[in-house]
């Protein structure tokens, strides 16, 4: 780890390492809560580190210097990449499980409003009418999350046999 800049406000070196960790260079604060321990707030300075690799490009996006860092960036992944590991788009994962997992969310607390059982109220007053009410009102909302997840199963078996249709025909 190499040091690439100081800082004595932790303000800023916050932002340094936020700016650093959106361009995915992996870095790290030293002594950045030193001036909460000592009444001398500016005894120690805040090092920002980052990888001996990874210094360059680090320092010339700190000065805002981003076509020489993407020079450098290109670069790295350029012998990093082979041509034999291109992976075409199509050959990608096509499983749309999200679909899944949201029928899941939707079926879940819609079974257990159902499975809810509410006491039998002669409806004499308003309050018990208010309750009566709003148990219809829940149950029926829980039927439409119940119906909606359906519709999601239903729409993952058909996007599922398209995508492997397209595969195979491809």
């Amino acid at each position: 780890m190499v040091t690439v800049r100081t800082y004595w406000n932790p303000a800023s070196a916050a932002l340094a390492k936020s700016l650093l960790d959106n361009y995915e260079i992996s870095c790290a604060l030293l002594h950045e809560n030193s001036n909460l321990y000592s009444r001398a707030q500016f005894a120690v300075p805040i090092r920002l580190i980052v990888d001996e690799d990874q210094a360059d490009l680090a320092i010339h996006i700190l000065n805002g210097d981003l076509e020489k860092a993407a020079e450098i960036d290109v670069g790295d992944n350029a012998a990093e990449m082979s041509v034999d590991n291109a992976v075409p788009p199509e050959a990608g994962n096509q499983n749309p499980w999200e679909l899944l997992v949201l029928a899941f969310y939707l079926v879940v607390p819609a079974i257990c409003v159902l499975g809810t059982k509410y006491p039998t109220i002669v409806a004499t007053s308003s309050r018990a009418r208010y309750v009566i009410a709003r148990a219809t009102v829940a149950h029926f909302l829980s039927w439409l999350a119940v119906g909606f997840a359906a519709v999601l199963v239903g729409l993952y078996f058909r996007v599922r046999r398209s995508s492997v249709k397209s595969q195979t025909a491809g």
